[in-house]
């Protein structure tokens, strides 16, 4: 949660509610993603009077990736589920995802119907954004934007991506294969306060991830030399095509350079968040 002073008691009110109907063994963690409004201390509040709610406080903004694997470095259960602080999302659905989890799955993710958020601003980049995930990662994902989702804990365990990779915390960058994976439909609430952090901006950035996101699941170190290896020779043979003149040639190789120095750069951010990502915990209770 990043300044939502506004939807974290009803969101902990609903959550609460659902997970007592289950009947199971259960901890709900909320993130304090460096608010600067009231939302860690409504957190502090319920934490005083449940001990089944945790909350952890972050030094630093780093954003919903960094924040959920934040949370999930605290989680104690088998299976973990992850829910948008906003109060979009209904944890009512959440028994859904745990019943399609249990069929053998290891992610279940919601799936947004009938969304009436902006069509320029969401729901277009969203549709775009998931037409590339799914055509390189071969998962059927159709709303990697859904907060709402439930892993089995093997699946995010000790696994870190770079700060803001693809927007989301997004189950294809664990490398979760496509018969691993399904989706349950859900129908999303309205905000009952603050506002979005999400725009158009994000089809870009997923489509600078996605390019990169094959070679870091087949091994992020190799193909970083290689691609610095390409980059090098690409720029050195625009040289020599631009002295001779060869400009078809040299926009080809441009291009090649480009992408080459971009995927080694998002791949040393897969190195360095492995070695151990950037976000520290201020207070965990």
């Amino acid at each position: 949660m990043h300044n939502e002073q506004g939807n974290v008691t009803a969101l902990y009110d609903d959550i609460k509610q659902t997970m007592e109907r289950l009947g199971e063994s259960y901890e709900i963690i909320f993130v304090n993603d460096a608010s600067n409004d009231l939302t860690l201390s409504k957190m502090k509040e319920i934490q005083s009077r449940d001990a089944n709610f945790h909350y952890a406080d972050l030094e630093a903004n780093v954003g919903e990736n960094w924040a959920l694997l934040a949370g999930i470095a605290q989680a104690r259960g088998e299976v973990i589920i992850t829910i948008d602080g906003d109060y979009q999302n209904d944890p009512a659905y959440i028994p859904d995802l745990l019943k399609e989890l249990s069929k053998g799955y290891r992610v279940v993710s919601g799936r947004r119907r009938n969304r009436t958020a902006a069509l320029w601003t969401k729901r277009l980049p969203s549709f775009v954004a998931n037409g590339m995930i799914r055509l390189v990662s071969g998962v059927p994902v159709h709303d990697c934007g859904c907060g709402l989702k439930a892993y089995r804990r093997e699946v995010v365990e000790g696994k870190f991506v770079p700060k803001g990779f693809m927007n989301r915390f997004s189950p294809v960058s664990l490398g979760v294969k496509g018969h691993e994976f399904a989706e349950v439909e859900i129908v999303d609430r309205a905000r009952i306060s603050g506002e979005s952090h999400y725009g158009l901006s994000r089809v870009f950035i997923v489509f600078r991830d996605v390019c990169v996101l094959p070679f870091a699941l087949r091994g992020a170190a190799v193909w970083r030399a290689r691609f610095w290896l390409i980059f090098v020779l690409s720029v050195g043979v625009t040289l020599l095509c631009l002295f001779e003149a060869q400009w078809l040639w040299t926009a080809l190789l441009i291009v090649a350079a480009l992408f080459s120095i971009s995927n080694a750069t998002n791949l040393t951010g897969f190195i360095k968040a492995q070695a151990g990502p950037a976000f520290r915990v201020k207070e965990y209770r």
